[in-house]
Parts: C-alpha cells; sequence; structure tokens
C-alpha cells in the first residue's frame, strides 16, 4: 500500500513539473531605465539584480496582478512588478532600426555634399541625387510616425523621436541649400554665355563704326 502511495505522489509531482515546463512563458522588460529583480513579493525583500534593463527576456515561473516570479538567462529566480513587463519586445528595437536608418541617410547625406564640391558641373546628375536623398528622409520620417504610434506609451521615448525629427528638420535646411547652390550655379552659367553674346554684338558694332571711318580717311589721303 506504501509502494502504491509513493508511486502516486512521485507521478503526480512529475505531472507537475511537466505541466509547468510545457506552459513556460516569456515577458520582456518594458520601456523604463531599470527593474530590480527581488527575492520575494514586496518592496521589503533584497534586491537580488538592481538593473534588469528594457528589453532584457526573462522565463515567466509564475504571475499573479501585481508580481511575476521569472527566471533570468542566467538562471536567476526572482520577483518582478507585473507593471514593468509586456508580452512582446519593447519598442527599443523598432527604435534602434529607425536610428540605423537616419545614420545611413546621414551617410548618403554627407556624400552627397561631397560630390557638391567636387562635381559642379554635373547639375542634372546633382538634382537626381537630391531626389533621392529626399525620398529616403521622407522614408525616414514615415519610420518614425510609425515608431511614434507603437510606442506612444514608451519612457522617454517621445524625446527621442523629437530628436530624430530635430535632426530630419537640419538635414532638410541642408538639402534646401544645397539646391539653391546648384540654381546658382545654373544661373552663372547661363550669365556667362549672356555675357559673351553681348560681347560679341558690341564688338560687331564698333567694327560697323569704325571701318566706313577708316574707308573714308584712306580715299581723303589718296585725293591729297
Amino acid at each position: 500500500m506504501k509502494q502504491i502511495i509513493t508511486l502516486i505522489i512521485s507521478t503526480a509531482i512529475a505531472l507537475c513539473f511537466s505541466i509547468h515546463t510545457v506552459a513556460a512563458e516569456y515577458r520582456w522588460v518594458d520601456d523604463t531605465l531599470y527593474v530590480p529583480l527581488r527575492s520575494g513579493k514586496g518592496n521589503q525583500y533584497r534586491i537580488l539584480d538592481k538593473g534588469l534593463k528594457s528589453g532584457t527576456r526573462l522565463t515567466v515561473i509564475s504571475e499573479d496582478d501585481e508580481w511575476t516570479e521569472v527566471k533570468t538567462s542566467s538562471g536567476e529566480l526572482g520577483y518582478v512588478r507585473s507593471q514593468y513587463l509586456k508580452n512582446t519586445p519593447t519598442a527599443g528595437l523598432k527604435l534602434a532600426t529607425a536610428e540605423a536608418n537616419l545614420s545611413k541617410v546621414t551617410a548618403e547625406y554627407q556624400a552627397l555634399k561631397k560630390q557638391l564640391s567636387s562635381a559642379q558641373s554635373s547639375g542634372s546628375q546633382l538634382n537626381q541625387e537630391l531626389s533621392e536623398a529626399n525620398t529616403r528622409i521622407a522614408e525616414l520620417q514615415s519610420e518614425l510616425t510609425e515608431i511614434k504610434q507603437v510606442s506612444a506609451n514608451a519612457i522617454g521615448l517621445n524625446q527621442r523621436h523629437q530628436e530624430l525629427m530635430h535632426e530630419h528638420e537640419l538635414m532638410q535646411t541642408e538639402v534646401d541649400i544645397l539646391k539653391a547652390e546648384n540654381q546658382r550655379l545654373q544661373n552663372d552659367t547661363q550669365n556667362t554665355f549672356f555675357l559673351y553674346g553681348a560681347g560679341a554684338v558690341l564688338l560687331g558694332v564698333i567694327l560697323t563704326l569704325i571701318i566706313p571711318t577708316l574707308r573714308r580717311r584712306k580715299r581723303y589721303s589718296e585725293w591729297a
């Protein structure tokens, strides 16, 4: 009889562990600064880890409305307030993608500016490249708008969005300056051709006035 009871208890314990393993879930630390990992459910318990930063993936052991028991990637067990966790990765990953795109567009813009300095005569090609840069800026603006909608409640993300918008405005100003410089170069070329034409006309007028005078002087000298 004791053997049967022992077998039933062992089977029940194994079944509990099996169900717990199958039902394992993950949570991610929300967009906050740093979340402490505590040894128990309450602020009075010892802090095991002072800084679980945003985006950290945690394995859920158990949870209630206020506290969630989790396991870190290093195997450490502890409790975190449920309000700091979310079911999906944070918007920080999308923000990192937007920042990478901004860096790429900035690099393209710097290359474009250098091309303008070394090849001012190629106005049509420059206009095409400026158009491509404007397209990339518009795409980046669309991505940033998307990030803002997805992460409207993320702490600190709105400030970063404003910084990106400011950088975008600065880049747009530089692009406008480049456009104005390109237009000035085209105008200078047109003015040069105009001056050449006016000089040719003026020279023709002068020759028209001088040649008859020279002919009259020649005839007068022959009569004398």
